[in-house]
């Protein structure tokens, strides 16, 4: 088959019709993602991602704490006293780590949201020259 067939210039163009056509009808029936929906899915999965890790922190910091409160209550026989003190230092240290981790996404989110403001800003072609 070393025959190759090329499509001519009016199937060219007709081939060209069709796949406008078809990339409508998918864009009007919400199956093709524009880039502002790709953004929109990629902030959600990041959102998602800090949540996750936030709550992990916390019920870690409350797993440790105790667990380690239990073995200091089994070592010096003062059941359950070391294990409720080191439940709550726990948890204090879970919602420590959480706030900490909270203002840090922030600053994350507001440093982009400036630099994306001062890139429109400074486009070329806006008038601000």
């Amino acid at each position: 088959m070393s025959d190759q067939q090329h499509p001519t210039p009016k199937e060219k163009a007709s081939l060209g019709e069709l796949g406008g056509r078809i990339s409508k009808a998918r864009r009007d029936a919400g199956l093709e993602n524009t880039a502002a929906d790709m953004d929109a899915n990629a902030a959600v999965g990041a959102g998602l991602g800090a949540a996750w890790r936030i709550s992990i922190e916390i019920v870690v910091a409350l797993v440790v704490c105790t667990a380690i409160g239990w073995a200091l209550d089994y070592w010096f026989g003062t059941k359950p006293w070391m294990m409720l003190i080191f439940l709550f230092l726990g948890g204090a240290a879970g919602i420590n780590n959480a706030v900490r981790t909270a203002l840090r996404i922030d600053a994350q989110a507001t440093e982009a949201l400036m630099n994306k403001q001062q890139g429109q800003r400074n486009r070329p072609g806006d008038g601000s020259e």
